[in-house]
């Protein structure tokens, strides 16, 4: 066999293998929040989300946030909003930088002496303050990017119908589709 011969089989059975190993390291990262991430989340929502939607909506909020995580799809087309004509796709799932920051802010407030939801209010804010600065993060997003874990708790909630209709106090519902003849009638008050 000559030397040239034995070089391009080497190099062949690297290139195949590098491909399978490439995949294996994608795979191992998270895929799904994992449950302590959720339970962190879930104390981390008491303190970003209303007070006035009470414990049990709070809670209701994380989990739909939870779900659209789980939901989420690489790649899927997005709408790229008015006046913007290039195709905007989804990009690779935040799961595995929530994860991290989700420890690192457990960490954090384990280091404050206590679980973060038995923290005191202020000290839950000055963690999370000092977490997105770190993240680079400057505003509210219009819909969940991946920087941070609690900006797009947040946006999700708060760019949604639910919010708007609580800022209202009326049942307005804006992301749902309605009848021409409906937008003359006022909305209904919130109930309950």
């Amino acid at each position: 066999m000559k030397r040239r011969t034995l070089l391009q089989l080497m190099a062949s059975a690297a290139a195949t293998l590098a491909v399978p190993i490439n995949r294996v390291l994608l795979f191992a990262q998270p895929r799904e929040l994992t449950p302590e991430s959720i339970a962190t989340l879930h104390e981390i929502g008491t303190t970003v989300l209303p007070a006035s939607l009470g414990p049990e909506k709070v809670a209701a909020e994380v989990d739909r946030f939870v779900g659209w995580t789980r939901g989420y799809r690489e790649g899927a087309q997005l709408s790229p909003g008015y006046g913007h004509p290039r195709l905007v796709r989804a990009k690779s799932t935040p799961v595995p930088v929530y994860v991290a920051q989700l420890a690192a802010l457990d960490a954090a407030a384990r280091a404050k002496g206590a679980a973060f939801a038995a923290l005191p209010v202020e000290t839950r804010r000055a963690i999370l303050d000092e977490s997105l600065t770190k993240s680079g993060v400057k505003g509210l997003p219009q819909r969940p990017t991946g920087q941070h874990v609690v900006s797009d708790l947040m946006a999700h909630f708060f760019r949604s119908s639910e919010a708007n209709d609580l800022a209202q106090q009326a049942d307005i519902e804006r992301q749902v589709c309605r009848k021409i003849a409906m937008s003359e009638v006022r909305p209904a008050p919130l109930k309950g």
